[in-house]
C-alpha cells in the first residue's frame, strides 16, 4: 500500500497542476526534456520538468518587458517609412506615443485580454514557481537535487517580481512606499483578492529569494549548457537589484562575486560579422551566463521604427557593436536588431558578464566616488568592444558616471534594460516623432519629465479579476496629443 503521506502529496500537487493548466506537460526540446502525459510530479525529475514548463520564461513568447522597447529613447520614426499607415504600424501607435488607455485602441499591440497581458502571464509563471517550492521537499530524490530545484524556482520568481514591480510600481529610489504589485508566495488554488504590496516590500522579497537561491546553489553552479539559471546569473541579478535600490556597496559586492565565479568578456574586436550570431544569445559566447525566454525586438522592417539618431551616433567609428549587434538595410537606410539570433523554441534573451562590469562600475562611482575602480571596469569593457581602444582617464565623478551610463546604453540596448534604466535615472523627458501616413506631415509626441506613464497602468482585465487592486495614476492621464 502506498504511504498516506505520498497519497496526500499527490492530491495536493494534482490540484496545483490542474489549476496551472498543465496536466499534460509538454516541455520544449531545447532543454532536452521528454514529454509526459498526465504526469503527477513524484520525483525531483518531475519537478524539474514542472518548473521548466510552468515557471521558466517561455521562449516562444515575447520578453515580459518587450512592450517598453516601443517607449524608450533608443528608437524613433523612420521619416522615409513606406509602411506608414499600414496595420502593423497603426498597432504600435498607442504604445509608441504613451497613451494611457493603449489597450483600448483598435488592433493595438497591447492586448485587452487577461491571459495575453504581461501582468497575468508573469503571475502565471510565479504560480508555477510557487507550486514547485511548495511541494518539492516531499518529492523522491536527493536533498542536493531538491536544493537545486528550489534555488532555480526562487531565482526565477524573483526575476518575474523584478520585472513586475518595475513596470507597474514607481521607481524604488523615487518612492519605495508607493504601491507595487501583490506578493503571492503560495500556489494555493483558492481565488482570493490580494492587495498590492509596497515597492519596498516587493524588493525585500526579491532580495530574500535571490539570496536564498545563491546560498542553495553554492560555488559549483556555473553551468551554461542546459538553459537553467545558475549562481553567476543570480549574483548579476543581485547586483542589478541593489543598483536599482541605490545600495551601491551591495551592488559592488554582488557584481564582484559574479565576476569571480563567472565567465570572461568576449573580445568583439576579434569577431567577424559572419560569426556574430553567438555574441549575445548563444552559450558559445564565454560571457553568456544564462539564456532564457523570448526576445526584446523593436527595430523591425515592418514597424517603420528605426534607431534614434542619438543612439546611432553614440557608437564610435571603431565600435564593433554597431556591426555585430545590428543589421543594416541599404535599400531602406535602416538598422535592425541582430541580437536575438536563437531560433525556434530556443531562448532568445541572455544575461551576460558585461552587465556585471557595468553594474559594478556605476555603483563604484556612486559609492564614495571610487573613480579608479569604476574607470578600470569601463576601460576593460571598451577594450573588448572597440578596435584600437586606448584607455581613458576620467577623474570627475559626474563625467565618469555619464560615460558609464552611456556605455550601458550601447552595450545592453534591445535587451529590456533601457526603459527601466530611464526610470531610475530620474525619468527624463522623451520625444517621439510619428508619421501617420505616407506623404503626411511628421508629428511629435512628448513624454514629460517624471511623467506618470513611467509607471504603466494596470490592465483593465487584471483589475476586473482582482477587485482588491488599486489603479495607478497614469491610467487617469488625458489622451496624449501631438504637439
Amino acid at each position: 500500500m502506498e504511504p498516506i503521506k505520498n497519497i496526500e502529496m499527490k492530491g495536493k500537487v494534482l490540484s496545483i497542476i490542474c489549476a496551472l493548466g498543465i496536466l499534460t506537460v509538454s516541455c520544449s526540446d531545447f532543454l532536452d526534456s521528454k514529454s509526459q502525459d498526465e504526469v503527477i510530479p513524484k520525483t525531483t525529475k518531475d519537478f524539474r520538468e514542472l518548473l521548466l514548463g510552468s515557471g521558466y520564461p517561455n521562449p516562444t513568447n515575447e520578453h515580459p518587458v518587450a512592450i517598453t522597447s516601443y517607449m524608450d529613447d533608443d528608437l524613433d520614426c523612420d521619416v522615409n517609412n513606406s509602411s506608414a499607415g499600414a496595420d502593423y504600424t497603426k498597432s504600435i501607435f498607442a504604445v509608441y506615443t504613451w497613451q494611457p488607455d493603449a489597450e483600448r485602441y483598435e488592433s493595438t499591440v497591447v492586448s485587452p485580454e487577461l491571459a495575453s497581458t504581461p501582468y497575468y502571464a508573469m503571475f502565471e509563471r510565479i504560480k508555477g514557481c510557487n507550486a514547485v517550492l511548495d511541494y518539492v521537499d516531499e518529492a523522491v530524490g536527493s536533498q542536493q537535487e531538491k536544493d537545486q530545484i528550489k534555488a532555480e524556482a526562487l531565482a526565477v520568481r524573483a526575476l518575474f517580481y523584478f520585472w513586475l514591480v518595475n513596470l507597474y510600481g514607481e521607481p524604488y529610489t523615487e518612492n519605495p512606499q508607493a504601491l507595487g504589485v501583490p506578493l503571492k508566495l503560495s500556489s494555493s488554488v483558492e481565488e482570493v483578492s490580494i492587495a498590492r504590496s509596497t515597492v519596498e516590500k516587493v524588493y525585500e522579497q526579491i532580495l530574500t529569494d535571490l539570496n536564498k537561491s545563491a546560498a542553495l546553489l553554492g560555488e559549483d553552479s556555473r553551468v551554461t549548457t542546459d538553459y537553467r539559471i545558475n549562481r553567476p546569473t543570480v549574483e548579476i541579478l543581485l547586483s542589478r537589484v541593489y543598483l536599482y535600490m541605490g545600495n551601491w556597496q551591495k551592488a559592488v559586492e554582488a557584481a564582484t562575486e559574479a565576476i569571480r565565479i563567472g565567465g570572461e568578456l568576449t573580445n568583439l574586436t576579434a569577431i567577424e560579422k559572419a560569426d556574430a550570431n553567438f555574441v549575445c544569445t548563444q552559450y558559445s559566447s564565454q560571457e553568456v551566463t544564462w539564456m532564457y525566454g523570448g526576445s526584446v525586438s523593436t527595430f523591425k522592417i515592418e514597424s517603420g521604427l528605426n534607431m534614434s539618431t542619438e543612439l546611432r551616433t553614440a557608437y564610435g567609428e571603431n565600435d564593433r557593436r554597431m556591426d555585430l549587434y545590428y543589421s543594416y538595410d541599404a535599400n531602406r537606410g535602416q538598422y535592425y536588431n541582430n541580437k536575438p539570433s536563437a531560433t525556434n523554441d530556443a531562448p532568445k534573451s541572455a544575461i551576460r558578464m558585461s552587465e556585471a562590469y557595468l553594474n559594478r562600475a556605476e555603483a563604484y562611482v556612486l559609492w564614495e566616488n571610487k573613480t579608479t575602480e569604476a574607470l578600470a571596469d569601463l576601460n576593460k569593457l571598451r577594450r573588448n568592444r572597440i578596435t584600437g581602444y586606448q584607455d581613458v582617464a576620467i577623474s570627475d565623478p559626474d563625467l565618469l558616471l555619464k560615460e558609464i551610463r552611456l556605455e550601458r546604453r550601447l552595450e545592453l540596448t534591445l535587451e529590456g534594460h533601457r526603459w527601466l534604466d530611464l526610470r531610475r535615472y530620474g525619468m527624463p523627458s522623451i520625444k517621439h516623432t510619428w508619421l501617420p501616413g505616407v506623404g503626411m506631415a511628421l508629428q511629435t509626441y512628448v513624454l514629460k519629465e517624471k511623467d506618470p506613464m513611467y509607471t504603466l497602468p494596470l490592465p483593465e482585465s487584471v483589475l476586473g479579476a482582482n477587485p482588491a487592486l488599486t489603479q495607478n495614476a497614469s491610467a487617469y492621464e488625458p489622451e496624449r496629443k501631438a504637439e
